[in-house]
Order: C-alpha cells, then sequence, then structure tokens
C-alpha cells in the first residue's frame, strides 16, 4: 500500500460514519498480516483507528 496512504472514503453518511472501498480495505489487512508489519503502525499512517483495522482482519 506504498501508492496511496489514506484509505479511499466511499461514503459519509449524515452521522459522520465513513464507509470505506472494500478493495482499499483487502489491501491493508493483507499489509497487516505480513509477517512484521505493526497493525497500530499501519492504521495510523492509513487514517483508521487500529480497533477497526482488528475487526476487519477478524473477518
Amino acid at each position: 500500500m506504498e501508492d496511496d496512504q489514506k484509505l479511499r472514503v466511499r461514503l459519509i453518511g449524515r452521522n459522520g460514519r465513513r464507509r470505506f472501498d472494500p478493495v482499499s480495505k483487502e489491501r491493508l489487512v493483507a499489509a497487516c498480516l505480513e509477517a512484521g508489519a505493526s497493525v497500530s503502525r499501519l492504521a495510523l499512517e492509513h487514517g483508521v483507528n487500529a480497533n477497526l483495522l482488528w475487526k476487519w482482519i477478524g473477518k
């Protein structure tokens, strides 16, 4: 995920909740599953909460 550091936001609802592009999510999860990757660091770099990223990894 070197090409774009922020995840693409597909939709922002009236309540401010963001919906992320599924392809971008899958690439970020794949990057987290690589050996030696720090989930917290990747979450910070991509503008996502680390707990949300752990939730995506669990799915």
